[in-house]
């Protein structure tokens, strides 16, 4: 049995709202925490992946301040160590935050979850 595919008689008008990625959100995170100064980030995906970035930096002495529909990432002086940075399975935050807690004063630890099965 076919059914006839539906059609617009009159033009179709509307506006959808794409939602922001976890790679570009952790990649504005971290060029966020490098800058001379506070800078504010819309658009940014909720994830496990960016609650993860967060907390790193958070760990690493970065100020992000969540208001909303935007974060506020504000760099320290000085990125602290003696910090243990839990990455989950986040491959942005274990590729580029090892480059900025080069950066910081002390040692960094990195740490993950465990995985099952064979890396593809």
């Amino acid at each position: 049995m076919t059914h006839p595919l539906p059609r617009a008689l009159t033009p179709v008008e509307g506006e959808v709202l794409v939602p922001g990625s976890k790679s570009e959100t952790n990649r504005a995170l971290v060029l966020a925490a490098l800058a001379d100064g506070s800078s504010t980030l819309t658009g940014a995906l909720e994830s496990r992946d960016s609650a993860l970035m967060i907390g790193a930096l958070r760990a690493l002495g970065v100020r992000v301040e969540d208001r909303g529909e935007t974060l506020v990432v504000s760099p320290p002086q000085r990125f602290k160590g003696a910090a243990l940075i839990d990455c989950g399975l986040a491959g942005t935050v274990m590729r580029f935050l090892p480059p900025v807690a080069s950066l910081a004063l002390g040692p960094v630890a990195f740490d993950g979850d465990a995985t099952t099965g064979a890396a593809g």
